[in-house]
């Protein structure tokens, strides 16, 4: 009994370390000069899909083409082809997310289905190296999630903030008209989740990475530009 009471004492406090200091510690970053595209978040890149006028051949369906609006709620980039680049936050990343690019927030819509799926395909299909890692995984299709969109000096991208199926709501604080600063904090989503971008080919930008590297908000370039 005495064992098992300090084991379950040990786990506890290892819960508790774990829950209020190592899941929201939020250290400092070293955002690389220039115009790269930076990482909105910390975690696994699962895809790195090509959009096609507003489709994207994605594993969720059947590998079908799927409307980009069915991804998230890109209406200023409804039929605007570009990259769209996911990372999934596991239980150990860093959850705070940073700005990609400065300019000013032009849009903002939440969605909030009455239940959210669990990530765990997802985490399961990156451990196990399951290509395409985002087979199987409806979270992204069906999950809450908040979509913003940045106007720039190269022009409008968009992020979208994806809930894991134990996350009560989404912290993002951006409101219309912000001026938001290149990888300056702009929220946070606990435990498991995901964070999409959408980077349009009036950007001149090529992706940098590919599924299953790990990135750091704030830090990694995502996409840079190809001249």
């Amino acid at each position: 009994m005495k064992i098992f009471l300090t084991l379950f004492g040990l786990l506890t406090a290892l819960f508790i370390w774990w829950r209020f200091w190592f899941f929201m510690r939020n250290p400092k970053r070293q955002t690389p000069a220039g115009e790269g595209f930076l990482a909105p978040a910390d975690g696994y890149v699962v895809y790195v899909k090509r959009v096609e006028a507003g489709t994207i051949p994605i594993a969720i369906k059947k590998r079908t083409h799927i409307e980009l609006s069915e991804i998230s709620s890109f209406s200023p980039l409804d039929k605007v082809s570009g990259y769209l680049i996911g990372t999934f936050m596991t239980a150990f990343s860093v959850h705070h997310n940073r700005v990609p690019l400065s300019g000013e927030v032009v849009f903002k819509q939440a969605t909030r289905p009455r239940t959210n799926q669990t990530t765990a395909r997802l985490l399961t299909n990156i451990l196990l190296n399951r290509k395409p890692l985002e087979q199987k995984c409806s979270h992204i299709l069906e999950n809450e999630r908040v979509t913003f969109s940045i106007r720039t000096t190269k022009g409008v991208y968009s992020l979208t903030q994806i809930a894991d199926k134990w996350i009560s709501h989404i912290i993002n604080r951006v409101s219309i008209g912000d001026q938001l600063s290149r990888g300056e904090l702009f929220g946070m989503i606990r435990f498991g989740s995901q964070v999409d971008v959408f980077i349009p080919d009036a950007f001149g930008f090529t992706p940098t990475v590919s599924p299953g590297d790990y990135v750091y908000a704030g830090e990694t370039i995502l996409a840079a530009n190809s001249a």
